[in-house]
């Protein structure tokens, strides 16, 4: 297994600083994110917002030999892209999938694309076949760039479990589109045994997110009188996954992909991806 971070995570670092500190902190592989900065220029750097790495989907052929350039020289390998992207966004897809093969032209690195978010006010099935039936489009379309497709088990989406997911997945190529394991968002739905979810996945499961969450509680309905609660990202030590179990699953059933940090709560950016990748380096 190899470790790895999703840059997503690391707003305020420069693209060489992302590679140099990931490094720097023994990671094998760097999730990088891929997508487009707000227009305000100078806007605070946040998770969801700018990022001072700035890889969109239009300057990611040309940011490619920087990219590579900065891989070689840490031997922090790009395994992934993480753009916020979903089928049906062609033209988008297609830039990014050219970025990822400008990286790597042997090896491209994997990429994140997802399905609309499920709508509770519509019938589940027509939603899932539809997401299906783009994922079948979208294989297509890897092939001819030779690339994989990752679609993430995500909270809020047509597949938020291992067993769905298969389904959603089935008799897709997998050397063209696979599953990220997803601890953290996996976690706030129901975690299925973790052993037996990685073995139901079997030839889909391409990558793993890796970090944890505590749920707190937000106030109170006052229509129900019902105590609120939502999820909080934690230190992978501290939330409710047993993270030690879910690697040692991993390793158990074989898995030779990477764990990819994931941690949106507050702290130190450098900080974090030392200590905690520590810890996950020690489970692996």
């Amino acid at each position: 297994m190899e470790l790895c971070c999703t840059s997503v995570m690391l707003p305020r670092w420069t693209l060489d600083e992302t590679f140099e500190r990931l490094a720097a902190a023994d990671y094998d592989a760097v999730e990088l994110r891929c997508r487009y900065n707000p227009e305000d220029e100078n806007a605070e750097p946040a998770f969801w917002g700018r990022h001072l790495s700035d890889v969109s989907p239009d300057n990611i052929a040309d940011k490619a030999p920087a990219i590579r350039a900065a891989a070689q020289r840490s031997g922090v390998r790009v395994a992934a892209l993480a753009p916020n992207f979903q089928i049906g966004q062609d033209e988008t897809i297609r830039k990014i999938f050219a970025g990822a093969v400008a990286i790597d032209p042997n090896s491209p690195p994997m990429v994140r694309i997802g399905a609309p978010r499920h709508d509770r006010t519509q019938a589940y099935m027509p939603q899932f076949l539809a997401a299906r039936s783009g994922f079948a489009d979208l294989v297509e379309v890897a092939r001819e760039y030779g690339v994989k497709v990752l679609y993430e088990i995500h909270v809020g989406t047509v597949a938020v479990s291992s067993s769905r997911t298969l389904e959603l997945l089935r008799d897709l190529d997998p050397q063209h589109i696979g599953a990220i394991y997803d601890v953290p968002n996996m976690l706030r739905v129901g975690l299925e045994d973790s052993r037996m979810g990685m073995e139901i996945l079997g030839p889909y499961l391409a990558h793993c997110h890796i970090g944890n969450g505590i749920p707190v509680e937000d106030g109170t309905d006052e229509k129900t009188g019902r105590t609120q609660w939502k999820w909080q990202f934690s230190d992978v030590r501290e939330g409710v996954a047993d993270l030690a179990q879910i690697v040692g699953d991993l390793k158990s059933i074989g898995y030779g992909g990477c764990l990819s940090l994931e941690e949106f709560g507050p702290g130190d950016d450098g900080e974090k991806i030392a200590s905690q990748g520590a810890w996950i380096r020690r489970w692996m």
